[in-house]
């Protein structure tokens, strides 16, 4: 392809070949190095050079994506919206792209026991030994590319990367996303878009000041999902779909509705270390700012909107 987006970036230090670790007494030694984590009230978060995610890395932000991610398999209906049933065969590889807890990985390694399941994220805080046999783990800085050889996986996923990657840096992520990927392959990305349906006055206000702080000053586009769908079908992806699923916020969405307003607060408490000085307030006026969205989000019965895009390899397009 002769367009910008299709132009191949240069491997680096994380092309070396992803080797899967079966020894359950492995431990988590494989991770990112201490240098590149900083303490902010006694809980490390990454540093800018290495990444611009700018939530904790520990167990305790591990239990809360183990919560969310079993809120959105029940929301949603599954863990995944690509016909899987249809791709998946004896000897298919499939990779989780910023695996987190490692909980989605687990989940399909069980229910495809036939194929093998890959999870890579920059921190390691996914299951080391108490995993299935067809599921693996590693460490991976994605922006200096995916440690696996052209056309290796028949599906792709990838989740809440919003976060975790600055606008420039997507082009590269989804171009070595079509280089592994098979062709006729699918990959799947899901995320959420910051500005939630129904979004009263405070919650609009809020957002619109971190995007002119926060979002700005490390380069993230929060809302590059939106762009997905058109850029991959500039790539060369074929059969481009969109889809979108709500999740309710507060008492007014039943059990589900608790459980995500209880995921978005902890969020919320995560930031309250950093965010008061980006925003240039104090610490009660965060704190009164994060009671009325609670408030009002509820009141509002507000759902987080989230975008499902599948695409496929076309098999006649060459490998980038």
């Amino acid at each position: 392809m002769g367009n910008a987006l299709a132009r191949k970036a240069p491997r680096n230090k994380c092309e070396k070949s992803f080797t899967p670790n079966n020894d359950d007494n492995s431990s988590q030694t494989d991770s990112i190095s201490s240098s590149s984590i900083k303490f902010i009230g006694g809980r490390p978060y990454f540093n800018e050079e290495t990444s611009v995610y700018f939530f904790p890395t520990d167990w305790e932000e591990t239990d809360r994506i183990q919560m969310e991610h079993f809120a959105m398999r029940h929301a949603f209906g599954s863990n995944y919206a690509a016909p899987l049933s249809d791709i998946i065969k004896p000897g298919s590889k499939i990779l989780d792209i910023g695996c987190g807890s490692g909980h989605w990985s687990f989940e399909i390694a069980q229910e495809f026991p036939e194929a093998n399941v890959y999870g890579i994220d920059i921190s390691s805080t996914f299951p080391v030994s108490i995993k299935p046999k067809n599921c693996h783990f590693q460490t991976c800085n994605i922006t200096e590319g995916l440690p696996f050889k052209d056309e290796e996986f028949d599906y792709i996923f990838m989740r809440y990367m919003i976060f975790a990657l600055k606008e420039h840096q997507w082009i590269y992520v989804l171009n070595e996303i079509k280089r592994v990927l098979k062709q006729g392959g699918v990959f799947e990305c899901v995320d959420r878009d910051v500005l939630p349906l129904r979004a009263g006055q405070t919650v609009s206000a809020f957002i619109e000041k971190s995007q002119d702080t926060l979002f700005k000053q490390k380069g993230i586009d929060v809302r590059f999902i939106l762009k997905l769908k058109p850029i991959l079908k500039e790539m060369g992806f074929q059969n481009v779909n969109c889809s979108q699923k709500h999740i309710p916020y507060g008492s007014w969405g039943g059990k589900i509705g608790e459980i995500w307003r209880l995921n978005n607060l902890k969020m919320m408490e995560t930031q309250r270390i950093v965010m008061p000085e980006i925003l240039g307030i104090t610490l009660d006026e965060w704190d009164s700012v994060c009671a009325k969205i609670n408030k009002e989000r509820d009141e509002n019965q507000e759902c987080d909107v989230h975008y499902i895009v599948l695409a496929t390899k076309d098999k006649n397009n060459d490998i980038i």
